[in-house]
């Protein structure tokens, strides 16, 4: 079996296309031209890139080289899988946006997470699926994580 990454993006160009428009409805974010790179893992490569141990991980986007879906996700048919899609596309489409340029490092980190944790809960709504997912911003300390001049 191979390691590398099997590309994704065509076999789900509908369902991105899709998601975007549902961005874009939710957000003041715009679909890009192109479709970013989509990519499907096995669980562990996502967690071996992400992760330095074994992780609930099941879907990142990482810049510069795509966004890596689990295997085991089907955003084809599960609204749930495709709502974690979702979540990614705020991701690629956060990067290089000045809209939290203004903050520090970790604070701007916590406040894209927070905001796509809460696209992806909007999502979910606007299908009238019970689920929501549920932010722990327990690794965003930005007090403890930055000095007192930063703050």
């Amino acid at each position: 079996m191979s390691s590398s990454p099997q590309s994704v993006t065509e076999d789900l160009a509908p369902v991105l296309r899709s998601l975007f428009t549902a961005i874009e409805t939710l957000s003041d974010y715009r679909a890009p031209a192109t479709l970013p790179p989509v990519f499907e893992l096995p669980q562990w490569q996502i967690e071996a890139k992400v992760c330095d141990q074994p992780c609930n991980v099941t879907a990142a986007y990482l810049p510069k080289r795509g966004i890596y879906l689990s295997a085991n996700l089907d955003p084809r048919r599960d609204p749930v899988d495709r709502a974690a899609l979702l979540h990614e596309l705020v991701h690629y489409l956060q990067h290089g946006h000045a809209k939290f340029a203004g903050l520090s490092q970790c604070e701007r980190d916590r406040a894209e997470e927070q905001e796509a944790y809460d696209l992806q809960n909007a999502y979910l709504a606007m299908l009238h699926v019970d689920k929501r997912v549920v932010f722990f911003d327990g690794d965003f300390d930005c007090a403890r994580s930055e000095p007192a001049s930063a703050r």
